[in-house]
């Protein structure tokens, strides 16, 4: 099993640091190492690496900036000196979060995520495996949410779209919206695939509520949903949602 990785950090001293704890790995091969986004974001999209170690403040493009300019989404391990960036990593499909300064054991911990992950990938019986299993997982036909001092059912045919906020979700229905106290990811997992796409790290949309994508002239669109709303849809989920819909 080989896996390309790039490196994306503005400090030397962090780039040595990961490519001194990769030697345990000789399997993970560095194809690229980049000081600031706009470097990271041709160099992702030229050598098409399985994994990138991303920072997420730099100078210029931050790390969240180059995710929405990547042509595909591969493993990303986000690294920062603060931790308040979490969430929004995790929210974008992050395999992890190194919050500096880390050591080498929690620096193995998150590459053999993703060593796992890419195995399960490339061994078709295991694939097929988690494939089936995720599919034996029942998908939300209705969520209760909070509305005043009540708690009321909403109908997952009845979303048209989901935002994050913060922590939480909000739930866009033809008549109003509404607080979900789960966040977009966890969201994401339990509604159907085949109902719901997401089209940005903060978005999901019904595919049955899209009324027409218009392309942004940067690789993205904007959605129109039937209830008029315009829901962006960013370069990294545009190839998903093309293929949801075609």
């Amino acid at each position: 099993m080989s896996v390309r990785a790039v490196i994306v950090d503005d400090e030397p001293l962090a780039r040595d640091l990961i490519r001194e704890y990769l030697q345990e790995y000789p399997e993970i091969r560095v194809v690229a190492e980049c000081s600031n986004g706009r470097q990271a974001i041709e160099a992702i999209n030229t050598h098409a690496p399985d994994l990138v170690f991303l920072d997420v403040q730099m100078p210029g493009l931050g790390g969240f900036d180059v995710l929405e300019a990547l042509d595909y989404p591969p493993y990303i391990i986000f690294s920062t000196a603060h931790d308040d960036f979490a969430l929004q990593a995790f929210e974008t499909g992050a395999v992890d979060y190194l919050l500096k300064p880390y050591n080498r054991g929690r620096f193995r911990k998150a590459v053999e995520r993703v060593l796992e992950q890419h195995r399960l990938r490339q061994d078709p019986s295991e694939r097929l495996a988690a494939l089936l299993e995720a599919r034996q997982t029942p998908h939300l036909e209705q969520l209760f949410v909070r509305d005043g001092d009540k708690i009321v059912p909403v109908r997952a045919g009845d979303i048209l779209w989901v935002e994050a906020a913060g922590d939480y979700s909000k739930l866009y229905t033809e008549a109003r919206s509404y607080l979900c106290n789960l966040g977009i990811g966890a969201l994401e997992a339990r509604l159907d695939p085949a109902r719901f796409a997401r089209v940005h790290r903060s978005a999901l949309i019904a595919l049955s509520a899209l009324e027409h994508l218009l392309s942004d002239g940067e690789g993205g669109y904007v959605a129109t949903l039937r209830n008029r709303a315009q829901v962006r849809v960013s370069r990294s989920y545009a190839p998903k949602i093309r293929d949801a819909i075609l």
